[in-house]
């Protein structure tokens, strides 16, 4: 790496400039920013009437007034007179609408179906985005997602008025399974256009007789649909790749015998387009990824009886297209869509672009690119989403979800004017009849705030973080030009924190392990090993640590606990659970202020690569934690094994446009090694005897294709049967062989999943007599494989990262999404405590300064890197060596017989670094058994994953 000499301290090329097309041809431009989060030290906290800090360090403070709702609104709808709005809350749980009447008044009253805080399967079952009002204000029109109806109710009273069965067939056509969502209504109230995400159908439905007079073929995934002003043309937007499709041969009778050890292919090659068929696998091929089915607009003609596609137009950037160098991973994701007489404006997730579309000549004719400050660069992060016209359709509002804003863009000049602050993650929007007011559902409102401690009131609600994460409405006056330049300060403000390079602070981190930014000197630290877990907050953790923000009453894997099974008939008290985690707290750094991005493992799993969510990850997943989006077995939907739920993986749908941690490693060549990361395919096959990979695979889904040749073959995936210690030999093992003797070099970086921390039922017979068996199979085997690594030669220059990929199992006292960060590294800050906000964006920007490359979006070029929790003190390369854990809940060697009958376990001795581990915490007699027990058998239980 280049070290910088004084003379040139201030021309710094900070961002990689990743364009778009138009601009594919511009040089990046050198600049003298650094940019953090906002947050800086402050802790994630909600104030509905000040500044709410969420847990990417950003600021939340809407503009105009808010209500708070149930959880993700992803789904809304204006009366024509502008007297009614109508929210579709898609889950984690009460699935439900919110009826806002005079939602422009200065008395808004807010109604919800069904009340309360649980889901009504009886009343409302599910709920999925599509939302429509009759034009007399009387009728509701609500789309059932996966139940594959319609729900019909009475807005006056509430009460429901019948449903629209969708599961429909015929000689043709068997459309029994769908999932509904987006729909359009006509302005005469007699038809409802509704699309089905699975069904690869658009249907047009009679509202008066209640039935489908047809459906119109769309591509893959409908996701978003609009009507032309004179209602005789439908564009529907189409957010979806591949249509999946099981292993041929592959059944419930002989899956074990007919899935793959391993995925079968890597993404966009030519195994994946054709598939492979041989003596030995009969794979089906996905297609090229750039054909008129994915990421495309839809054209559909209503004038004849019959309706008829028209055109199909791709919008955004294609798979493949090179934009300064790099070619695009991920396609556009088209999501949302409004037209007037001239154009279609769509919203493009994964671009943070919006595609005009000329009408007549059905081409895109200008891409008009979102983004609050020049100094973020190209990077992409807005993920724009729904979109709103004003009346005289002189205007067009964007929710720009990935910075909580909304995007004022001139129709006549196609020009954005500015942004507006709203809440988290807005999604759709709406203009009111007058033009003067704007209405927004923001699906994850100001967040979860805490789901535990003293002053938590456990409620109804309960604590599962699915439950608290309330969205929001926000209704707001339309800003004139000077206050929406202010309001447009202040987006950038609460998401950036923008700091000019000097002399003084380059000259502070001129001989620190991270550097200031990527490129600057050269880091002592050559190898990175980054270790996910599963699960876990810090409270439950490193609640008891005197010199962090705990609450010892949560610390339910710490020091000191006492748990019973699940049967009730066995009892350990007094037990230390995680005592390799506190031992290595107090010997290296960990930090109290650090929190995942994710509520659930299956957006977590894609923070952990740094893909950020985009719309149709962050709608299908509250709608899967709440039970309503799953693969259904036997199923002949097209779209049917698109619904992943929970897996840990990342999917062609959800590529991000420069694609994840794989891909720019590639990109830069930087030599890396999986164990376990990503390989969580959904449909999969699992048991106990799976354990060289932890799962069978039995759908032609994709890896990302760096991925592919760089992953383990022996080392399990996530399966709760197979123990954590066996990883670590499978570790262990594979490490000996590639990167330990003469002429061998340990890669640059290692990605490790431990998962056993998330947690399963009892299993005595196979070593796991309690709940915390599994954190103690997991504490053990992060002990044994820190030892092992430090033991090595790669020590010296090593830094290890260990975290979770969410925090919902678990509960914690400054907010539910407050997890586990830890430092292990000879630079790491000694018995060290940092108070920095961290997110997920700060260890990929840690990683990108140590290894000298760009940043990958906005969120890791706009976190703050964790400088704070390593030392420019001399370096300590000491060994560690692990603590053996209690026996009585325990017991390693029982647990893994049955996998490796020659591990040793009398070789883990005791680490001189917690004689006394009482001294980390405060007194055990502090904490009170009674209430953490009824916490926990009044709380919702976890949702399976």
């Amino acid at each position: 790496m280049l070290t910088l000499k004084k003379s040139s301290l201030l021309i710094l090329f900070i961002f990689l400039m990743i364009g778009c097309k138009e601009e594919a041809n511009k040089k990046a431009t050198p600049i003298q920013w650094i940019a953090n989060a906002p947050a800086a030290n402050k802790y994630c906290k909600i104030d509905t009437a000040g500044e709410t800090i969420i847990p990417n360090g950003r600021i939340v403070k809407p503009y105009g007034k808010t209500f708070r709702i149930p959880p993700h609104p992803y789904g809304l709808t204006l009366s024509n007179d502008g007297n009614i709005a109508i929210t579709a809350n898609s889950g984690t749980s009460p699935f439900s609408i919110s009826l806002l009447e005079n939602p422009f008044s200065t008395e808004v009253s807010i109604k919800q179906i069904p009340e309360g805080t649980n889901t009504d399967d009886d009343l409302l079952a599910a709920v999925f985005m599509g939302v429509a009002i009759s034009p007399d204000n009387k009728t509701v029109y609500v789309a059932g997602g996966q139940e594959n109806k319609i729900y019909i109710f009475d807005i006056p009273s509430g009460q429901p008025k019948g449903e629209i069965n969708c599961a429909i067939n015929t000689e043709n056509q068997d459309f029994t399974d769908g999932y509904l969502g987006d729909m359009a209504l006509s302005s005469d109230g007699e038809t409802l256009y509704v699309l089905d995400q699975i069904g690869f159908r658009m249907m047009v439905i009679d509202v008066a007789t209640r039935t489908i007079k047809q459906n119109v073929p769309t591509g893959r995934y409908p996701f978003g649909i609009t009507l032309s002003p004179d209602e005789k043309t439908a564009y529907i937007a189409n957010v979806g790749v591949f249509e999946y499709k099981p292993i041929n041969g592959a059944n419930a009778e002989n899956l074990k015998e007919k899935a793959l050890n391993y995925p079968p292919f890597a993404y966009n090659t030519p195994e994946a387009i054709e598939g492979i068929h041989n003596d030995s696998a009969d794979i089906p091929g996905l297609g090229e990824v750039n054909v008129p089915e994915s990421f495309s607009v839809w054209e559909v003609s209503l004038v004849e009886s019959q309706a008829t596609t028209t055109a199909k137009i791709k919008t955004g950037i294609l798979v493949g297209d090179v934009v300064e160098g790099i070619p695009a991973v991920g396609g556009s994701s088209p999501n949302s869509l409004v037209a007037t007489e001239q154009y279609v404006f769509v919203s493009n997730g994964n671009n943070d672009c919006i595609s005009v579309v000329d009408v007549t000549a059905d081409t895109v004719v200008q891409e008009i690119w979102l983004s609050p400050d020049d100094r973020l660069g190209h990077m992409r992060g807005i993920i724009p989403f729904g979109l709103a016209l004003s009346p005289d359709k002189q205007t067009l509002y964007v929710a720009e979800s990935g910075i909580n804003a909304v995007g004022v863009i001139d129709v006549n000049t196609l020009k954005v004017k500015g942004h507006i602050p709203v809440g988290w993650f807005p999604s759709k929007l709406k203009v009111s009849p007058d033009g003067k007011k704007l209405i927004v559902a923001n699906a994850k409102g100001f967040g979860s705030g805490p789901n535990g401690g003293p002053d938590f009131n456990l409620g109804a609600e309960g604590s599962h973080i699915g439950r608290l994460m309330k969205g929001s409405v926000t209704i707001l006056d339309i800003p004139d030009t000077e206050k929406l330049e202010r309001l447009t300060q202040e987006v950038i403000k609460n998401n950036f924190q923008f700091e000019q390079v000097n002399e003084t602070n380059l000259t502070e981190r001129a001989k620190h392990p991270i550097p200031l930014y990527s490129g600057i000197s050269d880091s002592p630290i050559k190898h990175i090993v980054f270790i996910s877990k599963e699960n876990r907050t810090y409270d439950e953790v490193f609640g008891q640590v005197e010199m962090g923000n705990g609450e010892p009453s949560l610390s339910r894997y710490g020091l000191g606990a006492t748990f019973t099974n699940k049967a009730g008939d066995s009892t350990v008290e007094n037990a230390h659970v995680m005592i390799n985690h506190l031992a290595l707290a107090k010997r290296f750094a960990i930090s109290d202020n650090f929190y995942v991005d994710a509520d659930h493992s299956a957006d977590g799993h894609r923070w952990l690569v740094n893909t950020y969510p985009n719309e149709w990850v962050e709608t299908s997943v509250s709608a899967a934690y709440g039970g309503k989006r799953r693969i259904r077995a036997n199923s002949s939907a097209p779209g049917n094994l698109a619904l992943v739920g929970a897996t840990g993986a990342i999917y062609p749908e959800d590529y991000n446009e420069h694609g994840s941690i794989w891909d720019h490693f590639d990109r830069h060549n930087i030599d890396f090694f999986n164990f376990g990361f990503g390989l969580e395919l959904a449909a999969g096959y699992v048991d106990s005897t799976l354990k060289y990979t932890g799962v069978l695979y039995n759908v032609n889904y994709p890896l990302p294709t760096p991925l592919f040749n760089r992953s383990s073959k022996k080392y399990a995936t996530y399966n709760m049967a197979i123990p954590d210690q066996f990883r670590v030999d499978m570790f262990k093992e594979e490490f000996e062989e590639k990167w330990m003797g003469e002429g061998k070099s340990m890669p640059q970086v290692l990605t490790v999943i431990l998962p056993n921390d998330h947690g399963a039922g009892d299993r005595p017979e196979a070593g796991f007599p309690f709940r915390e068996s599994y954190m103690m199979d997991n504490d053990l085997a992060l002990g044994r494989i820190i030892e092992y690594l430090s033991h090595t030669p790669y020590w010296k220059n090593m830094a290890i990262f260990v975290t979770e990929d969410d925090s919902q199992d678990g509960r914690d006292h400054v907010d539910a999404h407050r997890s586990l960060l830890m430092i292990i590294s000879p630079y790491a800050k000694k018995g060290y405590v940092g108070h920095t906000h961290y997110s997920f964006g700060s260890i990929f920007k840690t990683f990108w300064h140590i290894l000298g490359l760009p940043y990958l979006n906005q969120y890791d070029a706009t976190a703050i890197d964790l400088a704070d929790l390593f030392s420019t003190d001399n370096p300590d390369f000491s060994t560690y060596n692990a603590l053996p854990v209690d026996k009585r809940a325990f017991d390693p060697q029982k647990a893994l017989d049955p996998f490796d009958e020659n591990f040793d376990w009398q070789a883990v001795v005791a680490s001189p670094v917690l004689d006394n581990p009482e001294d980390l915490i405060k007194a055990s007699e502090e904490r009170d058994k009674k209430t953490l027990q009824e916490r926990e058998k009044n709380s919702n239980p976890r949702l399976n994953e």
